[in-house]
């Protein structure tokens, strides 16, 4: 982690907020008011306060070579996990059209309807089990890629990303593919504190090179990226598709949405980028800002009952709709009412429509326990810290989305974080003692 959570949570929402007025983003029906960017600031600073009383910004210390990690009992606890989640797809998407984007756009919207209703939901148990799984892939990656001298590609493929693949096709959605992306980059950054001298550790016999991110890996990377985002393009255009195109998906922003791209030289990004490019920066800016649209709206005029997590967190929501469906339907009605529900209301929204002002405690919670990793990563003793980093800061950047709990299945992925991080041991190594070099006798 190069900078502290407090300031990097700072620096995701500054450049939040200048990409909403650089670009020609203008409201519709919607109106941001200057007490709803006072509570923004109110949770963002309590967030700053706990990562900072848990640890102060500092410098990188020397990674402690007497400490070595014991990882079997991990890999055997993610890589089982990883073939129950891919065999449990597989069986649910049986039959299915896996590419079929408007078929699977339907099926998102069905249950987001049945949320919305409160009905209970009508997924296979096929799809639970891999739901409950399939997120040790993420922790797979890390592991495999960020702590293996010469991590085995056909099993980053196998336990790493296969089940997160197969699940998010099954889904429909896309967090999850971006999500194992960002894991494999951050697996090879971390490489450089876990092997800061390229080599393997020294207690193992035979030194040899560790893996290094040559221009084969690299390509591969980059085919990983370009094909999630290929993906990504075609998701959009198939759900513009299904009101008449991108004009009609501009319409829809407009009307349904509160939002329009013809703001200030709007112009330009037509005349450069043509229609269809146009689109695709919006919708691609949209998901970065919309958090702070809908935050600011939740913050000024949210009066419904407190969510109590099944808001922010999906599993939460899942067991109160089998428990009071009706108190979950009343809540979204507040939501729709205000044309919130189904946007993205960032990590402080999602807290606040949850606990109301009570969020700001496990918001200062989350702060400190961002900040204690950060210390522990610095202070370079104990290397499994470093496994939980990523999520950290990935926590840190999607809090314009959601919670790290709420944001694409988080709250089953860091489950199994912690899973991983318990299941590692750590060992210490005997000191290596320099061989004693004798004087030979005088014959």
């Amino acid at each position: 982690m190069k900078f502290h959570p407090a300031a990097l949570m700072l620096l995701t929402w500054i450049v939040c907020i200048a990409v909403f007025l650089i670009l020609p983003f203008r409201l519709e029906g919607r109106v941001l008011t200057l007490y709803g960017f006072l509570i923004l600031a109110v949770f963002i600073g309590t967030f700053c306060v706990g990562a900072l009383a848990a640890s102060r910004p500092q410098l990188q210390q020397p990674r402690s070579l007497a400490i070595a990690i014991d990882w079997r009992l991990t890999d055997r606890v993610l890589i089982t996990a990883a073939a129950i989640a891919g065999l449990a797809s597989i069986l649910d998407v049986q039959g299915s059209n896996l590419f079929d984007l408007a078929e699977a756009y339907q099926v998102r919207s069905d249950r987001a309807g049945a949320l919305l209703a409160g009905g209970e939901s009508e997924s296979t148990i096929w799809f639970q089990i891999a739901f409950l799984t399939y997120p040790a892939g993420y922790i797979y990656l890390i592991r495999e890629i960020g702590f293996r001298p010469k991590p085995v590609l056909w099993r980053v493929g196998a336990f790493g990303l296969l089940p997160v693949v197969l699940t998010s096709l099954a889904m429909g959605g896309r967090a999850p593919l971006f999500y194992a992306f960002l894991m494999l980059v951050f697996g090879y950054l971390i490489r450089r504190h876990v092997f800061p001298d390229g080599r393997r550790p020294a207690r193992q016999r035979r030194p040899q090179r560790a893996f290094k991110l040559g221009p084969a890996s690299k390509a591969g990377i980059a085919l990983v990226g370009v094909l999630a985002a290929i993906y990504f393009v075609q998701v959009f255009f198939a759900r513009a598709d299904i009101v008449g195109g991108v004009e009609g998906m501009f319409g829809v922003a407009e009307l349904t949405w509160g939002v329009s791209f013809n703001g200030h030289m709007s112009d330009l990004y037509y005349g450069l980028l043509g229609a269809d490019g146009t689109y695709l920066v919006f919708i691609f800016a949209w998901y970065m800002v919309q958090g702070l649209v809908m935050s600011n709206a939740l913050f000024s005029d949210y009066d419904g009952p407190m969510m109590l997590g099944a808001y922010g967190v999906d599993l939460v929501s899942a067991l109160m709709r089998r428990i009071n469906g009706e108190f979950i339907a009343d809540g979204f009605a507040v939501l729709l009412h205000m044309n919130t529900y189904g946007f993205l209301p960032s990590a402080f929204g999602s807290l606040f429509v949850d606990f109301k002002f009570f969020g700001l405690i496990p918001c200062l919670i989350w702060g400190w326990l961002a900040g204690k990793v950060y210390g522990e990563i610095k202070r370079g003793k104990d290397p499994r810290w470093l496994m939980v980093g990523p999520f950290i800061t990935l926590g840190i950047f999607f809090s314009l989305i959601n919670t790290p709990i709420g944001f694409s299945n988080g709250f089953v992925t860091h489950l199994w974080l912690v899973v991983a991080f318990l299941a590692a041991k750590v060992r210490i190594r005997a000191p290596v003692q320099p061989p004693v070099h004798r004087r030979a006798r005088p014959a």
